[in-house]
């Protein structure tokens, strides 16, 4: 194997295996940002999910009003309770934006959930008004419970909401490990938002009655309360695992003084009075006014949880677009070195060699020698002790060379001289007859007809004595210049002697012949000639053609005599005509 060769299979292996561990490093580095942001994107959509059931959640405070509202109903309380519709619906939409387009199986799944939870929302929407288009005094008749029926309603769509913001959820923790206690306390917080709604629902029916607690608040209000108590113990754990920042511990803390510290301890009044039977002392809407402010705490402390979540994954996506880019540049510089030290011994070393070599065998083999390797040598090393011997090799053979060249270009100047007339640049007529004798043998391979014209200028010798020699050169060139516009690609022209002129023409009908012939006569005979001394010179000439038909081609001295013969028959006829040997099948001209 020859060592340029060898060299570029090893170059190419080496680059090629440093790149495919570029790659390697690039793709897994890529992947890790690819599953970062889907975990950030899986966290956001979990978000707003958790706002949904937030706005559904709140959107049972202003329907209790309506429900339990006397007759003739408060326009106030409905145009509150359709400005929290439209917020819902403005969080489903919010929500199933962020999720179009996804194909994964989590996001179809959350996908579908939303959608079922807003079925269920639109049903129990139909519900509270149907109930709240009711006779005040049918809603409220002791032993009616119209008005908790489209509240429970509204209890399903947080359950299916909830559900698909766990789905997400998970999905974000199988990503970020790390990050699982701070979107579970995230979830665990939107989860006790609505266990506080739904222990304000619990007093929906005694407001709107007036009657004590029944069975069934009597055995949700514990169990409501449990579980509350229940979620704030698992938030307090889950902030003290993850070692709260201070927004969390306020946040915490504000949860504590606001919910715990106002709104628990009023429903648990509230509860005592419905017990005893003393009455509640208040109306639905301004339970719902002292109740749900404290609320908001707990909503607060699902932001500032998700946010510190959310802000953490930020900073992971950063960082491993950071190391994919550190990672990425540290390769290509690597593969850019690797590179350079290639190029470098391919230039400083292998080049050189090979352009000595290339020189050194184009010397031995007498060929010209590449033009790299003239270059004045400036080099010190090895490479440029061989380079200057080769040098001086080169320029010994360059001098042989260009003596060579100088006595071909002498020759094929001499060849071009030997060919050509003088006066007019045509063929002469020895360089005619070797060519001729060519396309006659190449027209009896193939069987094509052949025709050749010779024309002669008429009265050319009048010309010479009335205008003088120099004028007499002067038509002969200009004849020369317009027979050779009407010649086709391929077919000879050439001086033949004299004043006369000879043109063959193979592959060329009888027909064609003729109209070529006639072609050049009116050419000639229509164009005035400029003479030397300013003025200008009509000319006509007579044409004798000899047309031979396909394989039944005669040597050119038999077509020749043909055609003299018909140019005798021309000048016979009067001049500036044509005539074939036979005299028929001709064009006759004007004299």
């Amino acid at each position: 194997m020859r060592l340029t060769r060898l060299f570029l299979l090893t170059t190419g292996l080496l680059l090629s295996l440093v790149s495919a561990l570029l790659l390697r490093s690039i793709w897994a580095d890529w992947r890790q940002v690819d599953a970062a942001e889907l975990g950030l994107a899986a966290m956001q959509r979990a978000y707003l999910g958790m706002k949904v059931a937030e706005k559904a959640s709140a959107e049972r405070g202003p329907a209790i009003p309506v429900l339990n509202d006397t007759q003739p109903a408060d326009p106030a309380k409905r145009a509150r309770l359709q400005e929290f519709r439209r917020i819902t619906d403005a969080a489903f939409d919010e929500a199933l934006a962020a999720l179009a387009g996804s194909t994964d199986p989590v996001s179809l799944s959350a996908r579908a959930q939303l959608a079922q939870a807003r079925q269920q929302l639109d049903r129990a929407r139909a519900e509270v008004d149907r109930v709240a288009a009711l006779p005040h005094a049918q809603r409220s008749a002791p032993g009616q419970r119209l008005t908790r029926a489209p509240i429970d309603l509204m209890f399903a769509v947080i359950d299916t909401v909830l559900a698909g913001v766990t789905t997400q959820s998970a999905a974000a923790e199988a990503v970020y490990p790390e990050l699982a206690m701070p979107l579970v306390g995230a979830r665990y917080a939107a989860e006790l938002r609505e266990y506080a709604g739904r222990l304000g629902s619990q007093f929906t029916t005694p407001l709107a009655t007036g009657l004590p607690l029944g069975r069934e608040e009597q055995r949700e209000i514990p169990l409501l309360t449990g579980r509350i108590e229940q979620l704030r113990q698992l938030i307090t754990l889950q902030a003290r695992a993850g070692r709260a920042e201070p927004p969390l511990q306020a946040a915490l803390a504000k949860m504590e003084a606001q919910y715990f510290g106002v709104g628990l301890p009023f429903i648990a009044g509230l509860t005592e009075r419905g017990l005893a039977g003393r009455g509640y002392g208040m109306d639905s809407a301004t339970f719902v006014a002292l109740y749900v402010p404290p609320m908001k705490s707990i909503v607060a402390l699902r932001d500032t949880m998700f946010s510190a979540a959310r802000d953490a994954a930020t900073a992971r996506v950063a960082d491993a677009r950071s190391r994919m880019a550190i990672n990425a540049g540290l390769g290509l510089a690597v593969l850019c070195i690797e590179l350079t030290v290639f190029l470098l011994i391919r230039r400083r070393v292998l080049s050189p060699l090979l352009r000595i070599t290339r020189a050194m065998n184009a010397v031995m083999a007498g060929h010209d020698v590449p033009t790299q390797t003239l270059a004045p040598v400036v080099r010190n090393d090895e490479i440029g002790d061989m380079k200057r011997a080769v040098v001086a090799l080169q320029a010994a053979t360059a001098r042989s060379r260009a003596l060579e060249a100088e006595r071909e270009q002498l020759i094929s100047q001499l060849r071009q001289a030997s060919d050509t007339d003088f006066l007019t640049g045509l063929l002469n007529r020895r360089a005619f007859t070797e060519q001729a004798t060519g396309l006659l043998a190449q027209a009896r391979r193939h069987g094509w007809p052949v025709a050749l014209i010779v024309f002669d200028l008429d009265h050319f010798k009048r010309i010479n004595d009335e205008h003088g020699h120099p004028a007499g050169d002067a038509v002969l060139r200009a004849v020369a210049d317009l027979a050779r516009g009407q010649v086709r690609r391929g077919e000879l022209l050439a001086r033949h002697g004299g004043e006369e002129f000879i043109v063959l023409a193979v592959d060329c009908r009888a027909d064609e012949a003729l109209q070529l012939a006639e072609r050049l006569r009116l050419t000639l005979a229509g164009a005035p000639i400029p003479l030397p001394d300013g003025r200008t010179l009509q000319v006509t000439a007579s044409f004798g053609l000899a047309w031979v038909q396909p394989r039944r081609i005669a040597d050119l001295d038999t077509m020749y005599r043909d055609a003299d013969t018909g140019l005798y028959r021309a000048k016979s006829a009067g001049r500036n005509c044509v005539r074939s040997s036979s005299g028929d099948g001709v064009m006759p001209g004007v004299n």
